[in-house]
């Protein structure tokens, strides 16, 4: 009997076993370029908001060490924000590396695809879509917050922080005004209340004042109330409740806490919050709703930097380092700006939020795709 007939693969052709040790290698590689890539980046926008900042910090004899919190609290939001551009470039510098030095020609040789060869760094792209998303809800947007208030103290300058006064905000489109002196969103506690409820032509009919209310089962329960009501007449009655509650009157306590803030600035949680009170009374909430859209459209950003860099595997033979950061750059700034443009368009009504920031998501979602199909093999 003969070596083929002995052996039933030989029969058929060789087939090539799973390449499970230069996957490992290659995702070992993509990981620690990825790394110094975040180092490398971040650096640089630290540096710029160091030069931006430094004759402020200056002015009021900013010590050392408080220059280098502020500088180092900048750290976590820089690092989720660029993630997606030092992941490009891991990738693609990776994959150069290895067709310079011959390494990829070798793998094509022996029949392992690009595609199969990179199923690690695929399951890598998913891991960092899922968690750059609740990182930024849970890391970049507090550590901003933070870096802000520090520079606040540095510098003596207000910063963003919790409007907990002179809070006015309007409800069920505009039918009910809140005004409250100070709001406590621990408690959900609102000191000195007053609200006007109006019909439908605009005049009040209603008003509620109070020291105090809580938010108690999905209402507002008021203490000490004193409640002013018009007759059909249009004649004023005034009576005093001990605690008083009105169904109608059931504004979300994150509402009161909201105002202050610009929609990039605030947790997931917080903005729908924000949309919900901004839609309810009736104001517009393209802009809110607009920063919604991108977070979750920023699921796809890894996916699609998988895709483009494959789709570029095996064009750096030389110069591999160099093409491979320019490549990145070029290709993050090109889908920043598209993003941009398509948030603007959204923020000024041209388009839906919708259109306006998925259309952008979806078109380079296409172009990675074709490019992940058409990837040298």
């Amino acid at each position: 009997m003969n070596r083929r007939a002995q052996n039933p693969k030989a029969a058929v052709g060789w087939i090539p076993s799973a390449p499970r040790l230069l996957r490992r290698q290659l995702l070992k590689n993509v990981f620690f370029r990825l790394l110094g890539a975040e180092a490398f980046l971040v650096g640089l926008l630290l540096l710029a908001d160091l030069f931006t900042s430094i004759w402020r910090l200056l002015a009021v004899e900013a010590s050392f060490f408080s220059i280098l919190r502020w500088l180092v609290s900048g750290v976590p939001s820089y690092a989720v924000e660029l993630l997606p551009v030092a992941y490009l470039f891991a990738i693609t510098f990776c994959l150069a590396e290895m067709y310079a030095d011959g390494e990829l020609m070798v793998v094509w040789g022996s029949g392992i695809s690009v595609h199969s060869l990179s199923r690690s760094v695929l399951l890598l792209s998913l891991f960092l879509s899922v968690s750059v998303f609740f990182a930024k809800d849970r890391i970049a947007i507090p550590a901003l917050l933070a870096k802000d208030r520090l520079y606040s103290e540095i510098t003596s300058q207000p910063g963003r922080t919790l409007l907990s006064s002179n809070i006015t905000i309007m409800d069920d489109a505009g039918a009910l005004v809140y005004k409250v002196g100070r709001y406590d969103p621990k408690a959900q506690r609102l000191v000195d209340v007053d609200i006007v409820a109006r019909d439908q032509d605009g005049n009040p009919w209603l008003r509620i004042t109070a020291p105090s209310a809580q938010w108690i089962h999905g209402s507002w329960l008021f203490h000490e109330a004193t409640v002013y009501r018009a007759d059909e007449e249009g004649n004023w009655n005034q009576t005093r409740e001990k605690e008083y509650i009105n169904p109608r009157i059931k504004a979300a306590p994150e509402g009161f806490g909201l105002v202050r803030e610009k929609p990039e600035h605030m947790k997931g949680s917080e903005l729908s919050g924000y949309i919900s009170s901004l839609e309810a009374s009736g104001l517009p909430a393209a802009e809110a709703r607009t920063e919604l859209h991108k977070r979750f459209s920023f699921l796809l950003t890894p996916l699609i930097v998988y895709g483009l860099s494959l789709s570029f595997a095996g064009l750096f033979r030389k110069n591999s380092l160099l093409m491979s950061l320019l490549f990145s750059l070029s290709s993050a700034t090109v889908y920043y700006v598209a993003q941009m443009l398509g948030s603007l368009a959204s923020k000024t009504g041209w388009v839906s939020p919708e259109i306006g920031i998925w259309t952008i998501s979806l078109v380079f979602s296409l172009i990675a795709g074709l490019g992940f199909l058409r990837a040298r093999t």
